[in-house]
C-alpha cells in the first residue's frame, strides 16, 4: 500500500469519527436542533449537489455560506463553524478516493503543504476574531484575478498544454507553503481557499489531476486542525452539518468517481472556469450585474 493511500485511510478514519460526533451530538440536543431554521431532506439534496461539485474543485465554502445565507440558516458567529464541521467528513472521502488514484500528488509536495495548511487552520481558528472579512476578501479577489491572468499566460506560452508534474521543486514548494499557511489562517474566516490554491498549483505547472488531488485533500485535511474546537464549543448549524455527513459524503463518492475519468485538458478548463467563478461570487453584490 502506497504512502498517499495510508495517508487517505487515516484521514477517513478521522473523518468517520468526526461524522459520528455529529451525528450523536445532534441527536443528544435533539430537542435544540428541531429548532434550528432549515428543512432537513431539503439541505440532504443540497448537500449532496455541493459536495459532487466539490470534487471538481468548486468550493464547498462557497456554495455552503450561499446556501446558510440564502434560507437564513444561522447567524455570521456560527457561519465559520459550521461551514468547517460541514466539511470534514465529505472532505475526508474525496481524500481518500483522489490519493488513491493513478496520478497522486507526490509525497515530498504533499506532505509540506498539508501541515502548513493545517498549521494555518490552527491558528487562524485562534485570530480569527480579529480579522476584517471584507478586507479579506477584497484581497483575495485581486490575488484570484492576478493569479487568473498569470495561468492564462502560462497557457498561451505553453500553447494551451496544461501541465504535466506530480511534485514541486524545492524554490516553488517553498512558495506554496507559505501562501498555503496563509490560505489556511483566512479559510477560518469563510474565505474559500480552494480557488486560490488550484490557481497556485495550476500557475506551477502541476497536472491538473495532481493539483485536484492537492487542493481537495490539502483543504479537507486543514478543518480537522480547527474541527476539535469548533465542535467542542457547539458553533455550528447541526442540521447542515448532519446533511453533509450523509448526504454530502454520498455525493463526494459520486463525484469523485466522476473527476478520476475526466481527462487532463477538460479538467483544466474546469477549474479556470472554477476560479472565474470564486472572483465572481467574492464581488460586492452590486457589482455582478
Amino acid at each position: 500500500m502506497s504512502a498517499q493511500r495510508i495517508i487517505g485511510l487515516l484521514l477517513l478514519c478521522a473523518g468517520f469519527l468526526y461524522g459520528g460526533y455529529i451525528l450523536t451530538d445532534t441527536i443528544r440536543k435533539r430537542e435544540q436542533v428541531k429548532k434550528e431554521a432549515g428543512i432537513f431532506p431539503l439541505l440532504c439534496l443540497i448537500e449532496a449537489g455541493i459536495y459532487f461539485a466539490g470534487t471538481l474543485g468548486i468550493s464547498d465554502f462557497l456554495l455552503n455560506t450561499l446556501t446558510i445565507q440564502t434560507f437564513h440558516l444561522t447567524d455570521s458567529r456560527k457561519l465559520p463553524g459550521t461551514l468547517v464541521a460541514a466539511t470534514l467528513l465529505p472532505g475526508a472521502v474525496i481524500s481518500f478516493f483522489l490519493l488513491g488514484t493513478k496520478e497522486p500528488a507526490d509525497l515530498a509536495t504533499l506532505l509540506p503543504c498539508c501541515i502548513s495548511y493545517v498549521a494555518g487552520t490552527i491558528a487562524g481558528v485562534r485570530v480569527v476574531a480579529g480579522m476584517n472579512g471584507k478586507i479579506l476578501k477584497k484581497a483575495m479577489i485581486l490575488a484570484l484575478t492576478g493569479s487568473l491572468a498569470a495561468l492564462i499566460l502560462r497557457m498561451i506560452i505553453s500553447g494551451g498544454a496544461p501541465g504535466t508534474r506530480t511534485g514541486l521543486p524545492l524554490p516553488a514548494l517553498v512558495i506554496a507553503v507559505v501562501v498555503v499557511f496563509f490560505l489556511g489562517v483566512i479559510n477560518m474566516l469563510g474565505v474559500p481557499a480552494k480557488p486560490a490554491s488550484t490557481a497556485l498549483f495550476l500557475i506551477l505547472g502541476l497536472s491538473p489531476l495532481t493539483v485536484l488531488t492537492l487542493v481537495l485533500v490539502m483543504c479537507g485535511m486543514g478543518p480537522f486542525g480547527g474541527g476539535v474546537e469548533i465542535l467542542r464549543n457547539d458553533r455550528y448549524h447541526h442540521k447542515l452539518a448532519c446533511a453533509a455527513v450523509i448526504a454530502g459524503s454520498a455525493g463526494a463518492v459520486i463525484g469523485c468517481l466522476v473527476a478520476v475519468s475526466i481527462s487532463a485538458g477538460l479538467l483544466n478548463i474546469i477549474l479556470i472556469c472554477v476560479l472565474l467563478l470564486a472572483i465572481w461570487s467574492l464581488l460586492p453584490s452590486g457589482k455582478r450585474d
